[in-house]
C-alpha cells in the first residue's frame, strides 16, 4: 500500500513543529535552570553622604556580615550594577536637634533623638527584587535594616552573646509588601543594674577585667539590633578613679557611633552596695558643693547624655533631698548648664516616712524615672513589694509627671537578691507585667522606658528581648501585627501545641504565685526579715508571720490555719506545673527528633523547660519544709523523737534538692558567660563575693531552709550568706 505525497509531506511538517516545541521547551527549561544555579546576589545601595555617618555606616557594614551568614551561596554586595535582590537606602543625614515629638507637643524640655520610624515596600522592577527603604534619619536607616532581618528574614537577636542566623537559598520574601515601624517611645533602653553580680558588672567598671571593653560592645551592638537607642548603668564606689574614665569615654563614643545615647547613675551619698557617691556625708570639707563639682568634672571625662541620681541614703533608709535640698539643686543646675547634659531623677518604691510617697526633682528641666520592682506591674492592685499595697501611686506619679517633665518608665525585668535568678525561679509573669505596662505608658505618653536589668540567664533574657520588641509598633502591609506576652516567645517555633502549653505555664504562674500569693513562700527570705524590730523592713514578698513565731509562740490551731493553705497551694501548683512541663518536655523532643527545629530552638526552649520544672520542685521543696516546721511543732508537744515526722519530710526534700541540683547543672552548661564569673565565689566590685548565680549553683536558699528547720534557727546569722558590712557599707559616710 502506497503513502500518498500530500500525507506524508503533513506527517513530516507536524514532526518537525513538534521537535521544534520540544527543542523550544528544552531550551526553556535549561535557561531557567541556569538562570537559578547562577548565584543570588544581594545588593545593599547606600549614596556617600549616608555612609559616611557612622550610625548608618555601622549598620550597613553589620547587616552585609550577618546577610553573608544567612545566605552562604549569594553575592551580599553595594552598589551593584546586576543583582536580583536591590536594598535601596534612603540619602539621609543626621539631624541630631530632632526631637520626636516637636517642643510644640510637649509644654517642658525635651531631650533631642532622631526619629528612628521607617518603612520597607518591595516590589519587582525589569527582573529584579527592589527593596525601598523610607526614613529620615541615620537612626532609622540602622532600625529599618535591623527591622528587616529580625521582623521579615527570621534573624532573631535574643541574647549579647547568641543570636539565630537562618540560612537561606533564595531569597524568602514575597515580590511585593510593605513593612513598617514606628518606635513607642521616644527613648528605648536599658539600665544594667551593676550593683549587683551580674554578667557585664566588672566589664563596665573595671577596664583590667578581661575582654571588658568587648563584652559591653557586644551588648551595645544587641541594644542597636533590637531597636534601642538608650543604656545606664550604676557606677560603683570602689572604679578606678585614674584608669575608668579612658574606658567610660570608649564606651560612650562607641554607642554613639551606634545611635545610642548613654547615661551613668550615681548617688548622692548612699552607702548601701557600694555605690557610688557624689559627696562623703560625714567629711564636709571641703564644701559638699565643691565636693559636687571635682566629682562631676571626672565624670563628665567622658560625655554622658544623661546622669541619673539617686538621693536616698540607702534602701528604708532617709532621704537627702530634705537633709541636703542646696546640695541637690546644685547638682541638677551643673549637669544641665554646664555639661549639656540631662539630669533624670530615679525614684523606688519605698514611701517616705513623711507621707510622700514619690520624690522630685528640684528643677523643672530635670527628668524623672518612675520606677517599678519585681514580676508585678503598676496598675494591678496587689503587688507586694516594699510593705505596699500595690504600686499604683508610681502610675498615678508617670500620669502627673508626663505633663510637666521628661518622664521615663523604669520597671525591673528580673530583681535577684532572693527572688528569682538566685532561687532560681523562672517568673514568667515578669513577661505579663512589662507586656501591660507598655501598653499602659505607651497610651499615657511617656517619653521613655527603660528596663532595669538584673541579668539574662534562666529564661531572663527572653524578658528583655521581648520589652525591646514591645517598644516598636509593627505593620504588614498596613495591618498593625499584635503582640502578646508570648509572642516573642511564640516566635522561636510556630508549632501551636508548644505555645499553648507555655501559655498555660503562665497562666498557672499567674493564679498560683501571684492571686495566691505563693511567692511570699518561693522567694527566700532577705536578712532584714529575720532581724528584729524595728529592724526586719520589707523588702520582697514574705509570709504574713514568722517562723520562729510558728514554731515556738503559736497556738497548735493558729499554726495550722497559717500554713495549711499555703502548703496545699504549693503542692497543687507543682503537681499541676510538673504535668505541663513533662508535656512541654515531650513535645520539645518530637518536634526536635521530627527536624521541625534547630539545634538553637531546642536549647532555647529546653532551658524553659527546665527552669519551670526547677520552679515546680522549687514549689514542692518548700511544701515539705513547711510541713516538716509544723511537724517540729508536734514533736515538742508530744515530746517525740524527729523521726516520727520531721526527719522523714526533710530526707524527702534534700532528695527533691537533689534532683533539682541536677537540672541546674544541666542548666549551668549552658550559660552564656563563664561560670568562674557568674556562677561561683569571686573577688566582685559589688558587695557580694560571688557572681550572682552563685547561690543558684549549689540552691543555697533550699538547703538554708532544711537547716533552719532541722537545727530550729530562723535568725539573720544563721547560714549568713551575705557580707553584711560591705553591703551595709557605713564606712563610705567616712571614707571613699
Amino acid at each position: 500500500m502506497s503513502i500518498p505525497v500530500s500525507s506524508f509531506i503533513r506527517f513530516y511538517a507536524v514532526t518537525r513543529f513538534t521537535r521544534l516545541f520540544i527543542l523550544t521547551v528544552m531550551a526553556v527549561v535549561f535557561a531557567a535552570h541556569n538562570s537559578s544555579a547562577l548565584p543570588l546576589t544581594i545588593s545593599i545601595d547606600a549614596s556617600k553622604s549616608l555612609r559616611s555617618d557612622p550610625v548608618a555606616s555601622q549598620a550597613i557594614d553589620d547587616a552585609r556580615v550577618l546577610l553573608r551568614s544567612s545566605f552562604p551561596r549569594a553575592v551580599v554586595t553595594g552598589d551593584a550594577h546586576a543583582c536580583r535582590v536591590r536594598i535601596v537606602l534612603p540619602d539621609v543625614t543626621a539631624n541630631r536637634d530632632l526631637c520626636i515629638p516637636g517642643p510644640s507637643e510637649r509644654p517642658y524640655l525635651c531631650t533631642a533623638v532622631p526619629d528612628a520610624s521607617y518603612r520597607w515596600r518591595s516590589n519587582k522592577q525589569r527582573g529584579t527584587i527592589r527593596l525601598s527603604l523610607s526614613a529620615v534619619s541615620p537612626e532609622g536607616v540602622a532600625a529599618g535594616l535591623y527591622g528587616l532581618l529580625q521582623e521579615k528574614l527570621g534573624f532573631r537577636f535574643y541574647h549579647p552573646r547568641e543570636s539565630i542566623i537562618p540560612t537561606h537559598d533564595n531569597w524568602p520574601l514575597p515580590e511585593r509588601f510593605t513593612f513598617a515601624a514606628s518606635p513607642r517611645f521616644e527613648k528605648r533602653g536599658f539600665h544594667l543594674h551593676t550593683q549587683h553580680p551580674i554578667e557585664l558588672t566588672e566589664q563596665l567598671c573595671n577596664p583590667l577585667h578581661p575582654n571588658a571593653f568587648e563584652d559591653v560592645k557586644a551588648y551595645i551592638d544587641w541594644l542597636a539590633r533590637n531597636g534601642q537607642n538608650t543604656f545606664q548603668f550604676f557606677l560603683l564606689r570602689e572604679v578606678d578613679r585614674n584608669t575608668w574614665p579612658t574606658h567610660a569615654r570608649s564606651i560612650v563614643e562607641y554607642a554613639h557611633r551606634r545611635g545610642i545615647r548613654c547615661g551613668i547613675e550615681v548617688s548622692l551619698s548612699m552607702i548601701q552596695q557600694q555605690a557610688f557617691q557624689l559627696i562623703t556625708l560625714l567629711r564636709p570639707y571641703p564644701s559638699y558643693q565643691r565636693q559636687v563639682d571635682q566629682t562631676l568634672a571626672w565624670l563628665f571625662q567622658a560625655p554622658w547624655d544623661y546622669l541619673s541620681l539617686d538621693v536616698t541614703l540607702g534602701e528604708h533608709l532617709p532621704f537627702l533631698d530634705k537633709l541636703l535640698p542646696d546640695v541637690q539643686m546644685h547638682i541638677e543646675q551643673q549637669v544641665e548648664k554646664r555639661y549639656g547634659a540631662r539630669l533624670m531623677y530615679a525614684t523606688h518604691v519605698i514611701c517616705s516616712k513623711d507621707g510622700t510617697k514619690v520624690r522630685r526633682p528640684k528643677l523643672p528641666n530635670s527628668g524623672i524615672m518612675i520606677h517599678t520592682v519585681m514580676c508585678y506591674s503598676a496598675s494591678e492592685a496587689k503587688a507586694p513589694v516594699y510593705g505596699n499595697q500595690n504600686q499604683r501611686f508610681m502610675l498615678e506619679a508617670a500620669t502627673a509627671e508626663s505633663k510637666r517633665r521628661e518622664t521615663w518608665y523604669w520597671p525591673e525585668s528580673s530583681y535577684w537578691v532572693g527572688f528569682d535568678t538566685s532561687v532560681p525561679l523562672l517568673l514568667l509573669p515578669y513577661l505579663d507585667a512589662r507586656w501591660s505596662d507598655i501598653e499602659t505608658m505607651s497610651d499615657l505618653g511617656v517619653s521613655g522606658h527603660l528596663t532595669f536589668s538584673s541579668g539574662w540567664e534562666w529564661g531572663y533574657w527572653l524578658t528583655d528581648w521581648s520589652i525591646a520588641r514591645w517598644s516598636w509598633r509593627l505593620e504588614d502591609n498596613g495591618r498593625v501585627r499584635p503582640t502578646s506576652p508570648l509572642s516573642r516567645l511564640a516566635e522561636l517555633n510556630k508549632d501551636r501545641e508548644l505555645q499553648r502549653l507555655m501559655g498555660e505555664a503562665l497562666v498557672l504562674q499567674n493564679r498560683y504565685l501571684k492571686e495566691k500569693e505563693l511567692l511570699r513562700f518561693m522567694a527566700a527570705l532577705t536578712p532584714f526579715s529575720e532581724l528584729p524590730h524595728p529592724f526586719n523592713k520589707p523588702f520582697q514578698p514574705e509570709p504574713t508571720f514568722r517562723y520562729g513565731w510558728l514554731l515556738n509562740g503559736a497556738t497548735a490551731a493558729e499554726a495550722a490555719e497559717a500554713l495549711a493553705q499555703p502548703v496545699t497551694d504549693l503542692e497543687t501548683y507543682a503537681l499541676r506545673m510538673g504535668e505541663v512541663v513533662d508535656l512541654l518536655e515531650r513535645r520539645i523532643e518530637r518536634l526536635s527528633a521530627a527536624g521541625h527545629i534547630g539545634e538553637t530552638e531546642t536549647k532555647l526552649l529546653s532551658e524553659f523547660e527546665r527552669g519551670l520544672r526547677v520552679t515546680a520542685l522549687r514549689a514542692s521543696h518548700r511544701a515539705l519544709t513547711l510541713r516538716a516546721l509544723l511537724a517540729k511543732r508536734e514533736e515538742h508537744a508530744h515530746k517525740r523523737d524527729h523521726s516520727h515526722g520531721s526527719s522523714p519530710l526533710l530526707a524527702r526534700a534534700r532528695l527533691l534538692r537533689q534532683q533539682a541540683q541536677m537540672l541546674v547543672q544541666r542548666q549551668e552548661a549552658n550559660y552564656r558567660y563563664p561560670l568562674d564569673q557568674i556562677a561561683r565565689r569571686r573577688v566582685s566590685m559589688t558587695a557580694y563575693p560571688f557572681g550572682y548565680l552563685y547561690p543558684a549553683s549549689r540552691l543555697f536558699f533550699w538547703e538554708r531552709e532544711e537547716e533552719q528547720v532541722a537545727h530550729e534557727r530562723f535568725d539573720a546569722l544563721f547560714m549568713n550568706l551575705w557580707d553584711v558590712s560591705r553591703t551595709l557599707g557605713v564606712g563610705s559616710l567616712l571614707f571613699r
